[in-house]
């Protein structure tokens, strides 16, 4: 009998051919029996890279959107991507959006079924070859590599649909469509458990992307998906009844990463090094997902009257404000001297996130961004916020006739060590309330995290202050520091703060005798409510199987 199942999961690992990570590359297409797999290293391998093609990117890959423009932080041009739905509360179990309940369990399968069908092999008609050894040490640790993403996986569900069914091996469609769900706390410890079980199995330190067999699984990743999870666990959303132990789970998890930073050749870059085509060399890199050699994410967020732009993420007035000024004074549109002057002197991640008025971008050229100004209204499709998207866009690109600039890797950061600090800092004020707190167990700070970040980026440190003030500056500094980066999301989520995000402001800028003149306006007032801490489970499959629970308020 032929695997139809192992012939698409190898044409679907060909679709990556054009990434940045060689070891994605397959030119695998013929049908193979199960034995046939079982035979062959090479087919064994593929099989295992097929799986690594389902971790996430997000350069506009929800619905041609950024998930940030369902935020506070920006906003999406065109209203006919999906994206819309989630921002005017249009989304249902019938109208999904961002729906990876089957995606995310075709992974999960397909991991469960090489766990289950191709690990303990010992590829006996090759053991004289030269390779041989290569192979085998390899091959003995894919095991730990497909456990760590089908946790990934875990993650992507749960914090999507809260409680989903949790499955550790295959199963028949029969059986599949009869499972019960599992509550999140349990998928999470589950998360968290097979972290902590295969961090210590998996190589210490990944190679350079540019190299065969790099990408994979590391201990850091492991480490850091246990980070997440642990912090997700304890956050509000998920630990329902305060139990304080979660937080100091999630402060521990951190805190391991933090201590064997140097072993794990771990630490924070220059924040500008973080956001381009070889991010992937960065200490501070954790996890990557190449997406390929492309022009397309440039092309989506060049501003619109630049050649070639289009327009698509614009950041809001919302996210331009919570970027302090350089000497660490919150940006105040009341401040006269602000106002006149409002992208003077700000907080260097600023200008590394957002395109403002008379910036010079793409190229050499200030963007203006005014009122009847070459990249402002009314030009059709341009930016109603008064800001284009600077982050992760590449400005060597041009579209203009006769430019011989090349397209460029793309590689979207799914894990970074500033998260690590920056979680650790959120865990820590919760398990002592004293920001300055630390003993021999746990030997940094929560403010010493969270300066360790601000120093970086060229910001003073936060003095010491209560619990309840310095957990506002470590979601600001959430916010700022990893704007774009699909966290802020499922931050506003877990904090259960959606109710703050209901205001989407602009800057409306124009001329007066020559002067300019800005602006904070009121853009647009989003539908908020409490049902969209958690998607709607699609009703395709609450009809396939039963046993599955809507999540609150979405059965209507």
């Amino acid at each position: 009998m032929k695997f139809n199942k192992i012939a698409i999961l190898l044409l679907s690992a060909g679709l990556l051919t054009t990434t940045s990570c060689d070891f994605m590359d397959c030119d695998e297409s013929d049908n193979y029996t199960l034995q046939e797999i079982q035979g062959s290293y090479n087919r064994v391998k593929q099989f295992v890279t097929s799986i690594y093609g389902y971790l996430p990117s997000d350069f506009c890959n929800t619905h041609g959107a950024m998930l940030d423009a369902a935020t506070d932080d920006a906003i999406h041009v065109y209203e006919s991507s999906a994206i819309q739905r989630i921002v005017n509360g249009t989304w249902s179990a019938n109208y999904t959006v961002d729906d990876k309940f089957a995606y995310y369990y075709n992974a999960i399968h397909d991991a469960n079924y090489y766990l289950t069908t191709l690990s303990g092999l010992t590829f006996d008609t090759w053991e004289n070859g030269d390779d041989y050894q290569d192979w085998m040490q390899n091959y003995d640790n894919y095991q730990y590599q497909v456990r760590f993403l089908r946790a990934y996986f875990y993650f992507e569900l749960v914090r999507r649909y809260q409680n989903v069914p949790l499955i550790t091996k295959p199963l028949s469609q029969t059986e599949a469509n009869q499972i019960e769900p599992s509550s999140a706390q349990e998928v999470l410890k589950f998360i968290i458990n097979e972290c902590t079980e295969i961090a210590p199995k998996l190589p210490i330190k990944s190679t350079s992307i540019a190299q065969a067999e790099n990408g994979r699984a590391t201990r850091a990743m492991a480490m850091a998906l246990k980070s997440r999870a642990a912090l997700y666990a304890a956050s509000p959303l998920y630990n329902t009844n305060g139990d304080n132990a979660k937080w100091t789970e999630a402060a521990k998890a951190s805190h391991d990463i933090i201590a064997s930073a140097g072993e794990l050749g771990l630490g924070l870059d220059t924040y500008a090094n973080l956001f381009k085509s070889k991010n992937y060399n960065s200490k501070e890199v954790i996890l990557c997902r190449p997406t390929g050699t492309s022009k397309t994410f440039e092309q989506a967020n060049y501003p619109m009257g630049v050649t070639g732009g289009n327009t698509t993420t614009c950041p809001t007035e919302n996210l331009a404000s919570a970027f302090e000024m350089k000497d660490g004074r919150a940006f105040d549109w009341n401040d006269p001297t602000m106002k006149a002057n409002p992208y003077k002197d700000r907080d260097p991640r600023f200008y590394l996130t957002i395109v403002h008025n008379g910036m010079l971008w793409p190229a050499k050229k200030a963007v203006d961004i005014s009122e009847g100004g070459a990249n402002g209204l009314p030009l059709t499709n341009a930016t109603t916020t008064g800001y284009y998207l600077r982050k992760y866009v590449d400005n060597s690109i041009s579209f203009e006739a006769g430019s011989t600039t090349a397209a460029t890797h793309h590689n979207w950061i799914l894990f970074r060590y500033a998260e690590v600090l920056l979680n650790y800092a959120e865990a820590m004020i919760h398990v002592n309330g004293n920001c300055d707190f630390k003993d021999a167990t746990y030997t940094m700070s929560a403010r010493e995290a969270l300066n360790a970040v601000r120093k970086r980026a060229g910001m003073p440190e936060v003095a010491a202050c209560s619990q309840d003030e310095f957990l506002t500056r470590v979601k600001h500094e959430r916010r700022v520091e990893m704007a774009f980066e699909g966290q802020r999301f499922w931050d506003l989520r877990r904090w259960k703060n959606l109710d703050e995000t209901k205001n989407i402001y602009a800057v409306r800028i124009t001329h007066h005798n020559g002067v300019l003149s800005y602006e904070k306006t009121l853009l647009s007032e989003r539908s908020v409510s409490d049902k969209l801490y958690f998607y709607p489970i699609a009703n395709v499959e609450l009809f396939k199987n039963k046993k599955l629970v809507q999540n609150s308020g979405w059965d209507k």
